[in-house]
């Protein structure tokens, strides 16, 4: 008898997983620079432009290889 190597259907899926997860983080993070850029162009002030990212839930802080 030959056993079934059942565990490379399993670390696909795991791969494809991890690669959509990854897509996803990216496409979020390009929409909430997106987003950020647009208030920033829309504030009064530094100060209004804190306040609106703030209640948005977005950070003030830009992120790792945004684009200025």
């Amino acid at each position: 008898m030959t056993s079934l190597d059942t565990s490379r259907p399993i670390r696909r899926a795991a791969l494809d997983f991890a690669d959509a997860r990854i897509a996803a983080e990216q496409a979020e993070a390009v929409q909430q620079h997106a987003a950020a850029r647009r208030v920033a162009e829309r504030a009064h002030d530094a100060s209004d432009c804190r306040e609106l990212l703030l209640m948005l839930g977005l950070s003030a802080q830009p992120t790792l290889g945004a684009r200025e």
